[in-house]
């Protein structure tokens, strides 16, 4: 797949997901591409990021307005950003990535407009409640459908929300499945055969929904029975600690509590990450199953960095890889209860020969996961003739 001028536009967290595998995908397949990111107002730099690619060389990068404003405002702010840096590129594009409805929303305006010749709509998140205040929930999906009403092709990141939009009226040569891949190339996988598990790692922004708290409680009986555990955590608290509408407190100094057993690496950068990853034994995904967790919806990033870095996961039955997990044995599908995390970690660690056949199944199931031949076909599946 080739494209001469190229743009995406999206909203980024302080970890790397789809988005910045995608940026890495375009910048070598086009003459000219145009990057702009918005990042959550809960990561640690929020400032809008422009940047321009020519022939896979970046020749441009700005970062503008990093100040700290209400939610909405943000939206506003971001939206307005878009356009000034679109603009600022001086360029018409042939074909536009824009994730998620705001951005979904600035593409198919400039696409109506002559400046932009085609939009795919790349929806990452999706979920009935996505805001609890009921206005904005209701603005939000108002914008969704706008957007799905006005793309040339509709990406989804998972079965779930495929599903949505086919009841939605999508037709299907225009609703394209794209899960999440791996950058497997990235990935150097140690011998692990005389091994036996030690090392848990937690990775991700530290939140209620992702289990924290239950890692947290049952941590010290796991360490007093197995005292060989070594829990790593990477990732850190959001700026912004805001779940559900309640203010929770950090967690990093709970769990610096815990003791000697547990190693607080912080934030990383994605590449670091899948360097990291590899060392450790047994990974953490813990999703509270409630019908407003994202994640529900989602088909989560870590899980399959995880998966293809050789860690076993403890997963709990949220998300739709959760299946897969158990069906391949890949890891242990857990209870949302302390008990239940510390009797899957604890089935690992008491069964090395176990673990060992986990880990060659997770590294087998990741083999069709690689981001290029994902976005390969998505591309060929989004710009298939018909096209709108």
């Amino acid at each position: 797949m080739r494209f001469a001028k190229a743009l995406l536009i999206s909203h980024i967290t302080d970890l790397a997901g789809p988005s910045e595998a995608l940026e890495n995908y375009l910048k070598s397949r086009s003459d000219s591409l145009g990057v702009i990111y918005h990042p959550f107002h809960y990561c640690s730099d929020r400032r809008s990021i422009a940047k321009q690619y020519a022939a896979g060389r970046l020749v441009s990068e700005k970062r503008r307005c990093g100040f700290a404003l209400p939610n909405l405002a943000t939206y506003v702010k971001d939206a307005l950003f878009s356009f000034i840096f679109f603009f600022g590129f001086l360029a018409r594009f042939d074909t536009c990535v824009a994730c998620d409805p705001l951005n979904g929303v600035v593409a198919v305006l400039l696409k109506k407009c002559g400046l932009i010749k085609r939009v795919i709509f790349y929806t990452i998140d999706w979920m009935p409640g996505r805001f609890a205040n009921p206005l904005l929930n209701r603005l939000y999906h108002a914008l969704d459908r706008f957007c799905l009403n006005n793309c040339d092709a509709a990406w989804n990141i998972s079965p779930r929300i495929v599903e949505i939009r086919r009841e939605q009226g999508l037709p299907d040569d225009r609703n394209v499945l794209v899960p999440v891949g791996v950058d497997l190339e990235k990935i150097d996988l140690p011998d692990k055969a005389a091994k036996s598990p030690a090392d848990v790692v937690l990775l991700g922004a530290l939140s209620p929904s992702k289990g924290v708290d239950l890692v947290i409680e049952a941590w010290p009986a796991l360490v007093a029975r197995f005292p060989q555990l070594t829990l790593h955590v990477i990732g850190k608290t959001p700026n912004n600690a805001i779940e559900d509408g309640v203010v929770y407190a950090p967690f990093e100094a709970r769990l610096a509590a815990l003791g000697p057993s547990v190693v607080l690496h912080g934030v990383m950068n994605h590449d670091a990450v899948l360097a990291t990853l590899p060392a450790f034994d047994i990974s953490l995904a813990l999703y509270r199953p409630t019908d407003n967790n994202l994640s529900r919806w989602a088909d989560p990033s870590r899980v399959k960095d995880y998966l293809a870095c050789g860690l076993p996961v403890v997963i709990t039955d949220v998300p739709e890889i959760a299946k897969d997990v158990a069906a391949l044995s890949a890891g242990v599908v857990a209870d949302y209860t302390v008990d239940g995390v510390a009797a899957a970690i604890a089935a690992m660690v008491e069964d090395p020969d176990r673990w060992r056949a986990m880990r060659r199944a997770a590294v087998d199931y990741m083999q069709r996961y690689r981001w290029s031949a994902i976005f390969d076909a998505s591309f060929e599946a989004a710009l298939a003739p018909p096209l709108r």
